[in-house]
This record gives C-alpha cells, sequence and structure tokens, in this order.
C-alpha cells in the first residue's frame, strides 16, 4: 500500500485510499460545484481537485470541514464498508436491543419472508 494510501490515527496507519472518491461524490450528490465547496470550506479549487483525484491528502482540519459541508461522517471515509443506510442501522440497533427468543422469531419471520417472495 502507497504512503499517501494511509493516513495516522492514534499512532495507527488507516487506509483511506478511496477518500477523494468519497468526497467527490459526496459533493455532486449536495449539488456543489468544486468553486463553491471549496470557498465553503476555505481552500482553494486547485487543492479540492488534488484531493478528489487522490493526488493530496487533506489535514484534519479541511478535512474535517469538508466532511461537515458535505454531511458525510467519518465513518464513511476511515470505515466506508460499514457505512450503512440509517433505516438499516436503525434495525440493526432493534434487532440487538431484543431477547434472544424475540430474534430467534425474528430470524424465523425473515427466513419465511425470503423463502416466500
Amino acid at each position: 500500500m502507497k504512503k499517501s494510501e494511509l493516513i495516522v490515527v492514534n499512532k495507527k496507519e488507516i487506509s483511506i485510499k478511496n477518500m477523494g472518491y468519497i468526497l467527490k461524490q459526496a459533493r455532486l450528490k449536495m449539488g456543489y460545484t468544486r468553486d463553491q465547496l471549496s470557498e465553503r470550506v476555505g481552500i482553494s479549487h486547485r487543492y479540492l481537485t488534488a484531493i478528489e483525484n487522490e493526488e493530496r491528502r487533506p489535514s484534519y482540519e479541511v478535512l474535517s470541514k469538508l466532511l461537515r459541508n458535505l454531511g458525510l461522517s467519518a465513518n464513511s471515509i476511515f470505515y466506508p464498508e460499514k457505512e450503512s443506510e440509517p433505516e438499516e442501522k436503525q434495525l440493526l440497533r432493534l434487532f440487538q436491543q431484543r431477547s434472544e427468543r424475540d430474534r430467534k422469531v425474528i430470524k424465523s419471520i425473515i427466513d419465511t419472508l425470503l423463502d416466500n417472495p
């Protein structure tokens, strides 16, 4: 793994290989141009382009501003494979709060639904 694909957090290296892609997709989803987002964050258009194209890594301060302006959680960058839709998170949380007996009932219902489309 290239050094540019890593960021050090609490003395641990974490892969942020797709950070630029994730930020760009979020920017497009929000409907911002690069000029609009770079102005909101307080960075140059050129710097934002370099971040999105994986040529530069933002400082913690810039990354924090980007995440806030794009409505992203830090998990979307550091653990994108764990990022879930809000409804999925809610269902998982509700499931985890149930008793073992309730979980078995829920699993049976889901199994039945999947067997009978």
